[in-house]
């Protein structure tokens, strides 16, 4: 049988090792700039009313920030999120067809893949002035502590997620702010 002629090796390590090289130049350009820009942190008037989409709203205790950067308003979800010195609120209305219980297990695991989160089973039901009723849990992350209110309107097909988050640390001072913010929520029919 005759020889058959030996390919020739070529290298593709420095090729791999230039795309490498290019894709980790341009994920650390990104990363950088995200952490060297700013959010647009915009001062709220005492008592001004915000609007989280057509029909939810509520009035922000004195001292915090509207994070436009974070914000988003449209027909179906919309959210509104305030920073003060020692934490972050958080507004947010979404669609939701189902049971109270179904939107509060599914924030639960939202909570524990995304935010890495340890979820507390200390569920507690709360009710405000405004006619908004829920379940309330709370959370720790590696830096943080918080709590979550689920409401289900099921009459409107929404559901209110309100988030309040402070460092450790802090938690328990930044606690009456975000209680004060959820007595205030008003919802009108969609």
């Amino acid at each position: 049988m005759p020889e058959l002629p030996r390919r020739e090796p070529y290298r593709t390590w420095p090729g791999g090792l230039a795309v490498l090289a290019v894709i980790v130049a341009y994920v650390s350009l990104w990363v950088v700039l995200d952490d060297h820009t700013k959010p647009d942190l915009q001062p709220i008037t005492a008592g001004s009313v915000q609007q989280v989409g057509p029909a939810v709203s509520f009035v922000p205790v004195a001292g915090w920030y509207l994070d436009a950067t974070d914000s988003s308003q449209s027909d179906s979800t919309s959210s509104v999120v305030l920073v003060g010195q020692a934490g972050q609120f958080n507004v947010q209305v979404l669609p939701w067809e189902g049971t109270l219980a179904e939107e509060v297990e599914r924030q639960k695991g939202i909570d524990e893949a995304i935010g890495k989160a340890r979820v507390i089973d200390n569920d507690a039901t709360f009710a405000t002035a405004g006619g908004v009723s829920g379940t309330t849990f709370s959370f720790f992350d590696q830096e943080d502590q918080g709590r979550i209110w689920v409401s289900v309107d099921e009459a409107a097909d929404r559901a209110i997620v309100m988030v309040g988050r402070s460092p450790d640390s802090a938690f328990e001072q930044s606690l009456p702010d975000y209680q004060a913010m959820i007595d205030s929520i008003r919802t009108e029919q969609s």
